[in-house]
C-alpha cells in the first residue's frame, strides 16, 4: 500500500476524517485540543509514515498527542501568565534586529576585513601582552616513535635511532612510516606533556622534572617499543613560546580587526546621519 493509501486509511481508523455529509472546514478537522484545532493539511506536513499500515496508524496518534501537548501547554501558559509576562512583541522585534544586524554585520565582515597578517603584527601582539600568554602546562619539542614489538622493522629503528646523520634521519623516518604506529619528528613543534603521556603510557612514571633538553628513555611492553628525545621544556606558570601562542595570537588580531572595523564603520553611519540632519534628539 503506498503513503496516501495508508494516510487515508490511517485517517478512518482514527476517526479523523470527520462526517461525510459534513463539507468545509469542519470535515478537515483532524483532531481538537481545548480552544485549538488541528486541521488535516497541518497533520499531513507534520506526519511522518514508514508506510505500514499498522505503524501508520500508531505514529498518527503519537502525532496528534505531540501536538496536543503543545497546544494545551500553551492554552495553559496564556491563562497563568500575567499580561507584563506576555507583552513578548518587543522580546521579539528585538530579538529580529538582533539577528537582522548580526547577518549584515558578518557580511560586512566577509567583504571588508583584512585577513593578512604579518610575523612583524603577531610579535608586536604578543611583546605587548605578555602576561596574557602563561602556560597552565608543560610543553616540550620531542622526537618520539612508538613502534610494535613484532613491526618488521624495529631492528632497523632501534640501530638508526643514535645516528646523527641526514641519510641515517631520512632512512629512520621511512622505516617509521612503515613500521610505526605513531611518531613525531617536528623539531619545531610544542606538543603538550599530558598529550605525550597517552602515546607513552610508562613516561607517566618519569618525574616532569627529570624530562630535561637532551634527555633521551627507552621503554618497551608486551606491545610496543617507545623511544622519545627531549628537544627542548617550558614548564607551566612560565611564559608561553612565541611559536606555540602564533595561532591564538592570529585570532586575537583577527578578532580586535572586526571589533573595530563594525565599530568605525557604525560611528560612520552616526556621523552622515548628523550631516543629513536624519539623527535628531528631542
Amino acid at each position: 500500500m503506498n503513503y496516501k493509501a495508508a494516510f487515508g486509511l490511517t485517517l478512518v481508523l482514527l476517526g479523523a476524517c470527520g462526517n461525510p455529509e459534513k463539507s468545509g472546514k469542519k470535515a478537515d478537522i483532524v483532531a481538537r485540543a481545548g480552544d485549538a484545532e488541528l486541521d488535516r493539511e497541518s497533520f499531513a506536513a507534520g506526519f511522518a509514515s514508514n508506510g505500514l499500515v499498522k505503524d501508520s496508524v500508531y505514529n498518527a496518534h503519537k502525532s496528534i498527542e505531540a501536538w496536543a501537548v503543545e497546544a494545551l501547554f500553551y492554552q495553559e501558559a496564556l491563562s497563568r501568565l500575567n499580561k507584563d509576562e506576555l507583552m513578548i512583541d518587543k522580546q521579539v522585534e528585538d530579538y529580529r534586529k538582533s539577528l537582522v544586524n548580526y547577518i549584515y554585520q558578518s557580511k560586512m565582515i566577509e567583504a571588508n576585513l583584512d585577513t593578512v597578517i604579518s610575523n612583524e603584527e603577531i610579535e608586536s601582539y604578543y611583546n605587548d601582552h605578555r602576561d596574557n600568554f602563561i602556560l597552565r602546562d608543560n610543553i616540550l619539542k620531542v622526537n618520539y616513535i612508538k613502534v610494535p614489538v613484532q613491526a618488521p622493522g624495529l631492528a632497523k629503528i632501534r640501530k638508526l635511532i643514535p645516528s646523527a646523520q641526514a641519510k641515517d634521519k631520512e632512512m629512520l623516518e621511512q622505516l617509521c612510516n612503515q613500521n610505526a604506529e605513531s611518531f613525531f619528528m617536528n623539531d619545531s613543534t610544542w606538543l603538550f606533556l599530558e598529550d605525550i603521556k597517552k602515546e607513552m603510557p610508562a613516561l607517566k612514571e618519569q618525574p616532569d622534572y627529570s624530562l630535561t633538553p637532551g634527555r633521551q628513555l627507552e621503554f618497551e611492553d608486551d606491545q610496543y617499543f617507545y623511544y622519545l628525545k627531549v628537544k627542548d621544556v617550558k614548564v607551566k606558570n612560565a611564559y608561553s613560546p612565541i611559536n606555540f601562542e602564533r595561532q591564538n595570537i592570529r585570532k586575537f588580531i583577527l578578532n580586535n580587526r572586526k571589533t573595530q572595523l563594525v565599530s568605525q564603520y557604525k560611528q560612520s553611519l552616526l556621523e552622515k546621519a548628523k550631516a543629513e540632519k536624519t539623527f535628531t534628539v528631542y
